[in-house]
């Protein structure tokens, strides 16, 4: 079945150091290396190599880095119908991460500025089956791609991140909204980082009081919660020896979108995205991280 993803295409430049510097401080890092990234460009990779047939709306410029990032659609076997270069900087993300596999991102959006909505990403070619959205891309265009997905009978996944504030709408129109603890808190009004499983909970129950149908709370190596107006379902997380988190919650999402194009029972879909969160997180940088089908079935048979 087919995932429609709207989103951003970044190059992600990864600085390793032991530590992160704190402001005003100067470390000395390990290495610095560069790969493809944008969190919408890691889900829809996230989602074709667990299994989906992907769709990619986005922008890119009309740079090397852009015909960088143009091949690897191209090697993902992506459909790039509706991926538009423009005359600007192709997105770049900065990102620093520690030995103990923390990690912080400066992001300069570029070419994803420009990422527009048009109806016809809805209406010309068979309706997808699962639209999936992230926020580095401007917030009234993914308003416009998640409303429109959402009254054309397509599952709407939105994954609020970088976080800001979400309107009513946009809330409402979402099938799945998949949050981190950050954003959870956030989006209720609170400001912490960490939360408890009892704490997600309510963050949950909150949201869906705002309007979202389903609610997935990601709660790093305490696993996820799943929250609808019925029933709760608590996911462990998979013990692994992390390395590098910062596309592990791209490839949640990713998984978690084919394994709903498939229609299968929501807590199997949960621990398929877990599954493939945590392989993300054993491997450097956001691309070559995201695992496949094969990678991410073996790790469910090895607990059952």
């Amino acid at each position: 079945m087919t995932v429609l993803v709207f989103g951003s295409l970044n190059l992600d430049l990864v600085a390793y150091a032991d530590k992160l510097p704190a402001l005003g401080q100067t470390v000395t890092g390990d290495k610095l290396l560069r790969f493809p990234g944008g969190k919408g460009l890691n889900q829809a990779i996230a989602a074709k190599r667990s299994g989906a047939q992907v769709l990619m709306v986005g922008c890119l410029g009309k740079d090397s880095e852009g015909d960088y990032l143009n091949q690897v659609l191209l090697d993902e076997r992506i459909d790039s119908r509706f991926i538009s270069r423009v005359e600007k900087q192709t997105g770049i993300a900065v990102i620093e991460v520690s030995a103990d596999a923390q990690n912080r991102i400066l992001i300069i959006p570029g070419a994803n500025s420009m990422v527009e909505f048009s109806d016809h990403y809805l209406t010309g070619l068979a309706k997808p089956t699962v639209c999936l959205a992230q926020l580095e891309t401007p917030i009234a265009e993914v308003e416009k791609f998640i409303i429109n997905a959402h009254k054309a009978g397509s599952l709407t996944i939105l994954n609020p991140a970088p976080i800001q504030k979400l309107n009513p709408q946009i809330i409402s129109a979402c099938d799945y909204l998949v949050v981190n603890e950050t954003e959870g808190s956030f989006l209720t009004g609170k400001a912490v980082e960490k939360v408890s499983k009892d704490e997600a909970q309510e963050i949950g129950k909150k949201l869906i009081k705002l309007g979202a149908k389903r609610v997935v709370i990601t709660l790093a190596e305490q696993g996820s919660l799943y929250i609808d107006e019925q029933r709760q379902i608590y996911t462990p997380a998979f013990k692994i020896n992390a390395i590098d988190t910062t596309a592990a919650g791209d490839a949640f999402c990713g998984a978690l979108a084919t394994s709903l194009s498939n229609d299968l029972p929501i807590d199997y879909c949960l621990k398929f995205a877990t599954a493939a969160g945590a392989l993300a997180a054993t491997k450097a940088g956001a691309v070559p991280s995201l695992p496949k089908t094969d990678e991410i079935l073996s790790m469910l048979s090895s607990v059952q």
